[in-house]
């Protein structure tokens, strides 16, 4: 490879792409051409009673034989097997039943791992989403979490579930990179898109002509009816119970519990739905407002 390109250079025919598919390319690119990083993913990816050996090149979207499965990247042994599957999430969700059927494309190369990557931000509802997509059709454990870092076994095969923050794996790889100007400046420019892309999930999107009938209108407005059918459930005297406010990224009414003297309010918190939990609904208690 001709180590005067650069990852800009290497960027540039694809920047109008999705972000998903640019951020893999580089991150291939770099595996690609550094030794040192693919240590640092080959450490990552193995446990003490887990190895599944040096990945020597890295492919993204792999089209599969089943029609349906493109991973954003493959990693092969140097025995050109198939070891490592690859899919990047930021904003996105994840696609019907991804998890599992992307985990049943490793049956044929074990050892293997399906990995995912994405923003610290989202690990822990992320990992809840595979692991629910995974539940239909096998029996997942996983270990406790690490910073950065989720790891799960499936009863019965050889093959794991990762799920990794871009951060840590950047961090690492430009540990071990300091001394190579040119991949530490790869990994700089990629670590610097990989923020714009996150922070891009929380700008004005387009809404697509399916997203602007009438129904998302409904489905928000229902979540007001019901949390003031939530709060009106108070018996009696229960609940000292204030107005119905609309405040900045989010809505819900406030109240008080008359025995306990408690504050609590219940709404839509747009952002902690967006950073924290696929739920839209929160619960506050002994606070004055929700982002108190």
């Amino acid at each position: 490879m001709d180590h005067e390109s650069s990852l800009l250079a290497h960027l540039v025919p694809r920047l109008r792409s999705q972000g998903e598919d640019t951020a893999t390319d580089a991150l291939a690119y770099i595996l690609n051409k550094s030794e040192a990083c693919r240590g640092v993913l080959d450490s990552l990816l193995s446990e003490q009673d887990f190895d599944l050996g040096p990945l020597t090149s890295f492919e993204t979207q792999v089209a599969y034989e089943d029609g349906s499965s493109r991973p954003d990247m493959v990693g092969y042994d140097r025995d050109d097997n198939a070891r490592l599957i690859v899919e990047s999430k930021f904003g996105a969700a994840l696609q019907e039943d991804q998890a599992s059927r992307y985990f049943r494309l490793l049956e044929d190369s074990r050892p293997g791992i399906l990995l995912f990557i994405a923003p610290t931000t989202r690990l822990e509802t992320l990992w809840a989403e595979i692991g629910q997509q995974m539940a239909g059709d096998y029996e997942v454990q996983s270990e406790p979490a690490e910073d950065g870092l989720r790891r799960a076994e499936v009863t019965g095969s050889e093959n794991r579930l990762m799920l990794v923050s871009w951060d840590l794996l950047l961090k690492r790889c430009a540990a071990v990179a300091s001394e190579d100007w040119q991949i530490t400046s790869d990994i700089h420019q990629l670590r610097g898109f990989v923020q714009e892309l996150d922070m891009e999930s929380f700008t004005f999107q387009p809404f697509q002509a399916s997203e602007l009938n009438s129904s998302l209108a409904h489905k928000i407005l229902g979540l007001e009816q019901l949390i003031n059918d939530v709060v009106a459930r108070g018996d009696g005297e229960a609940w000292d119970k204030e107005k119905f406010k609309y405040e900045e990224r989010c809505f819900g009414r406030y109240f008080r519990s008359i025995s306990s003297n408690a504050k609590m309010w219940l709404g839509v918190e747009f952002w902690m739905w967006a950073r924290r939990s696929d739920t839209p609904l929160w619960l506050w208690v002994n606070r004055s407002g929700p982002m108190e």
